[in-house]
């Protein structure tokens, strides 16, 4: 369908190398989606040729109401119907066309953060300064968002952002506490993901199946290259750069 796509924002020349990679690889796995990025004027005007290298789809956003974090205005601004709209440090290793399958019974589909709640956002009491939800809610990372794009997502994205600039005025730069809000507010029909479609590659993780987007800073490529050496149940971890396979029988790790 042509009006589903990726949709990647970049603020900084410093992201740039690994948002073009991340580009690459879903190019290779889905090469029919549409790609599209949402670039600052000062950013584009620096790496114009590059950028339009790896993207047929470029928008340039004069001045973004959070200079650091450009995606409010992608999500904002985008024509796509259905969306996946991803951090620049992923990687794809498989297609993930079923994502988009998602939208026929949810509005939209995340995966959980990492941790419950962000350990600075209670220190800095974020939650105090947001719209109250029970905190038996999780949080969930804004990385890899899949949605349908309509007036009603429209509308939460414009609350994250509000809710967004009253984090970042006690300090907060981090955005997923004010979306747990916005979306949880919104009535919005959320789908939450596994953690095979947003898998923190910089940190011990328990998995099975197939990973198929990778997110963290780092050698992406290289890790896809062993994440899926096993599909049972497994435990990741990072620095030691194994994969320890676990059987649930027997309660104990596979030779």
């Amino acid at each position: 369908m042509t009006d589903r796509g990726v949709v990647y924002a970049c603020s900084h020349k410093r992201w740039l190398a690994e948002t073009l990679a991340s580009a690459r690889s879903c190019a290779a796995q889905m090469p029919d989606l549409r790609r599209q990025l949402f670039v600052t004027e000062t950013l584009y005007a620096e790496t114009k040729s590059p950028i339009d290298a790896a993207f047929a789809e470029v928008f340039v956003l004069p001045a973004p109401a959070h200079a650091h974090r450009p995606r409010f205005e992608a999500t904002l601004q985008t024509d796509l119907g259905e969306a996946l709209f991803i951090d620049g440090d992923t990687y794809f290793i498989s297609p993930v066309y079923e994502l988009f399958d998602i939208l026929a019974d949810f509005d939209i589909a995340v995966a959980l953060a990492p941790q419950y709640f962000s350990p600075q956002a209670v220190t800095l009491k974020v939650y105090d300064l947001l719209p109250a939800v029970s905190t038996a809610l999780p949080e969930w990372n804004t990385g890899v968002i899949v949605a349908r794009v309509d007036d009603a997502f429209r509308a939460m994205v414009t609350s994250w952002s509000e809710l967004f600039e009253k984090a970042q005025a006690v300090g907060f730069r981090m955005d997923q506490a004010s979306f747990r809000s916005a979306v949880i507010k919104s009535g919005l029909r959320i789908a939450t993901l596994p953690n095979n479609y947003n898998f923190r590659a910089n940190i011990g993780n328990n998995l099975a199946r197939d990973v198929k987007i990778l997110h963290a800073h780092g050698e992406l490529e290289k890790i896809a290259g062993y994440i899926n050496a096993k599909t049972s149940m497994r435990v990741y971890v990072p620095k030691q750069e194994e994969i320890y396979g676990f059987s649930p029988r027997s309660g104990s790790l596979e030779d």
